[in-house]
């Protein structure tokens, strides 16, 4: 592991003033350049407010804001009495801007549906290329739990909506392309309030939607390409049904 002192040279060699841009903006992209070169990697610690003030040419109260927007990102980690370091949990956060981006562009229902399409049936293809034993054990509870809610009288929606999202959380874990799983993830998020509202509207909404999920349980389990992508099809099908009925 390269000592601070090492680590603080590499950033002075790196970091330059840009004066002809916003302050705040300027400290965010030239963080987010370092991780996109990985000339700075999940876990290093920052330098100092006042060290990254002096590399930068901006003031220390435009890096701290830089680090508020950063830390909201999560994208940095700030630890009170130890420094700011770069996030390694690559978990939830705060806002996504990359929703908020796609909620403001006010795609058509037509888009975003071949947008989950192309996703979803390329997502396939690297699960059954790649998904482990363990994937599909965790992927056949997964499909238990919500056949086991599809029959009771009493419907579970929120339950069924967390083992909907779930199932495909699975799916894009299992499909081993971390980029991919990113992406598939965030579009699905996009797509939960539709769930949702197919959930409430239709009382038989649990028992097709999980005879689709079954679909493409089996096709993963026999590793069966074609299969899979006429599952995942169908599974567009039903849902889009659902949504407009």
């Amino acid at each position: 592991m390269k000592s601070e002192q090492s680590r603080g040279l590499e950033f002075s060699a790196v970091l330059t003033s840009k004066p002809n841009a916003s302050s705040v903006d300027y400290v965010v992209n030239s963080i987010k350049d370092l991780l996109l070169t990985k000339k700075v990697l999940p876990g290093d610690r920052l330098p100092p407010e006042m060290e990254l003030s002096r590399m930068l040419s901006v003031s220390r109260g435009s890096v701290r804001e830089a680090m508020k927007i950063l830390s909201a990102l999560g994208i940095v980690e700030v630890k009170r009495g130890d420094g700011t370091y770069v996030s390694n949990r690559g978990g939830e956060v705060l806002f996504d801007p990359l929703l908020f981006s796609l909620i403001v562009s006010q795609p058509s229902f037509d888009e975003l549906k071949e947008l989950r399409l192309i996703l979803e049936m390329n997502v396939i293809r690297l699960v059954i290329r790649n998904a482990c034993a363990e994937d599909i054990r965790v992927l056949r509870a997964c499909y238990a739990k919500m056949d086991d809610l599809k029959n009771k009288k009493e419907k579970e929606y929120e339950e069924l909506l967390a083992l909907d999202l779930e199932f495909h959380s699975i799916l894009g874990h299992a499909c081993k392309n971390r980029p991919l799983e990113t992406i598939y993830k965030f579009v699905m998020q996009y797509f939960e309030p539709y769930i949702a509202q197919s959930l409430h509207k239709h009382t038989n909404f649990s028992i097709e939607s999980v005879e689709t999920h079954k679909k493409i349980l089996a096709a993963v389990e026999k590793y069966d390409y074609k299969a899979a992508e006429q599952a995942v099809a169908d599974s567009m099908e039903v849902w889009e049904y659902l949504v407009f009925k």
